[in-house]
């Protein structure tokens, strides 16, 4: 059997006919799986084998979507290992209402199963009631999101795409009887038809959306376990003290690597205009303002007309991002260990336009504004957060800076966030820690030889005298 995920192709509601759908092409999934552009959720649900609840609450809950593809076995041949494909696994971040939470349960995380054939028939039998119960876990999430169809309303052309989730209208009865006897995975959901909602007003379609259940859903096909390990429950974290030597020794070389790899393609699209256009708030010379994918509330971009934005409910969780554009012929800033007095009109101009660009379409002033940078941040492209100051969500004082701050600092100093020494924190299971404990622990570890050293010469010394 050939397993396929299928590309949708974005078209704006004037080129659609009244009878025309998306075209979609199919493409068999290859070992370059990375690279095809996007799936979306009917496709993704059709192949997957395991579903888990990484995350949920009354208002989100984050899934992690496993496809069936099976990684080779001891049995099988090796011309049979070079062609079978490693399962792809998916990031589904659905944006609920509390009555949704039940059919949604979290089950445990990061579950050993059978893995090392363990000879402990204890150990084995508990296992495999772990593997029933994801199995049984499996099922009813499955069983959830087949309720529901999925309407495409942005995507980065990367593998970032954003859905509204409508529930399915009962079928007529005399349909029933031939789907009960059709695959389950080829009920899965499917995308709907965007011609279904084209004569609705936004009044009728709130209408739909209340009558349905209906609710945000953002996909990340395929999720990297960067992006994975981000939206599980953190395992642990730890205060990294952030020299300047250590920052050239071992995160400047893993940005560059991820900027080479060509990684982050998707936000330089996202800058150029090329995608998510209906998200742009503000387009200048050095930078643009669009709405942040975070702010999971805010009235559909495709629908809503933004005279209708201003002091909206949602306005609340305000959440927009600001993107320094790359100069031609170079590269944008990463972070802000990247800031020179030659980014300065820049950032002024962020910190005192951004928010009045905020009041004249939601209406929120200036004084009810956060306005801060990440470090470390999560993509190396240097952005901006807008957020409401009742919005948390990131400000924490170990990675939260400043605008104003940040500008201060540097026209104190040039070099002010070259020289300086910085402390965050990470999770234990991101590879940046990693690397960065690792390296430490041959600091401290080169330190107690020079500390051994300095001690028995000290000792040479008082011999002698």
């Amino acid at each position: 059997e050939s397993l396929c995920i299928y590309k949708n192709i974005s078209m704006s509601r004037s080129e659609l006919k009244p009878t025309e759908k998306p075209k979609a092409t199919a493409a068999p999934i290859t070992a370059g799986i990375s690279k095809v552009i996007m799936s979306n959720p009917s496709t993704v649900l059709a192949s997957t084998a395991i579903a888990r609840t990484l995350t949920i609450s009354d208002q989100h809950a984050t899934i992690l979507l496993t496809s069936g593809c099976e990684p080779p076995t001891k049995n099988v041949t090796t011309d049979a290992k070079e062609t079978l494909v490693e399962p792809t696994r998916s990031l589904l971040k659905l944006t609920l209402v509390p009555f949704h939470k039940a059919s949604l349960s979290k089950n445990p995380q990061e579950q050993e199963l059978l893995e090392n054939n363990p000879k402990d028939d204890a150990k084995k039998s508990d296992m495999l009631d772990k593997a029933e119960k994801e199995q049984e876990h499996t099922g009813r999430i499955l069983k959830f999101l087949d309720m529901f169809e999925w309407r495409l309303t942005s995507e980065s052309g990367a593998e970032y795409s954003y859905y509204e989730a409508f529930r399915k209208k009962q079928d007529e009865p005399h349909k029933q009887g031939a789907e009960e006897h059709s695959s389950p995975k080829a009920k899965r959901g499917r995308v709907m038809d965007n011609t279904s909602l084209e004569e609705a007003t936004p009044i009728e379609e709130s209408e739909i959306a209340a009558k349905w259940s209906a609710f945000k859903v953002e996909l990340i096909s395929p999720a990297s376990s960067r992006q994975i390990g981000r939206a599980m429950p953190s395992p642990g974290v730890v205060m990294i003290t952030e020299t300047p030597a250590l920052y050239q020794k071992v995160v400047q070389p893993l940005i560059d690597g991820i900027i080479k790899r060509g990684a982050l393609s998707w936000i330089e699209n996202v800058v150029t205009g090329r995608k998510e256009a209906e998200r742009l708030l503000h387009d200048a010379k050095g930078w643009i303002l669009n709405i942040d994918t975070k702010w999971r509330t805010h009235p559909d971009a495709l629908t809503v007309p933004r005279s209708e934005w201003e002091h909206h409910e949602s306005v609340a969780d305000l959440y927009c991002l600001g993107i320094i554009k790359s100069p031609e012929g170079g590269t944008a800033p990463a972070t802000l260990r990247d800031l020179t007095l030659a980014h300065l009109p820049t950032l002024r101009e962020m910190l005192s336009v951004g928010p009045q660009v905020i009041q004249r379409i939601y209406g929120v002033k200036s004084n009810q504004l956060r306005i801060y940078v990440h470090y470390q941040p999560q993509f190396y492209h240097f952005h901006v957060h807008y957020t409401r100051l009742e919005n948390d969500i990131g400000c924490q004082v170990e990675r939260g800076h400043l605008l104003s701050d940040i500008i201060q600092n540097l026209e104190m100093s040039a070099l002010f966030y070259k020289q300086r020494t910085i402390t965050y924190k990470l999770s234990v299971k991101e590879k940046l820690c990693k690397l960065m404990l690792a390296e430490l622990e041959k600091d401290d570890d080169l330190n107690k030889v020079d500390e051994h050293e300095t001690k028995e010469q000290s000792k040479i010394t008082a011999v002698v005298s």
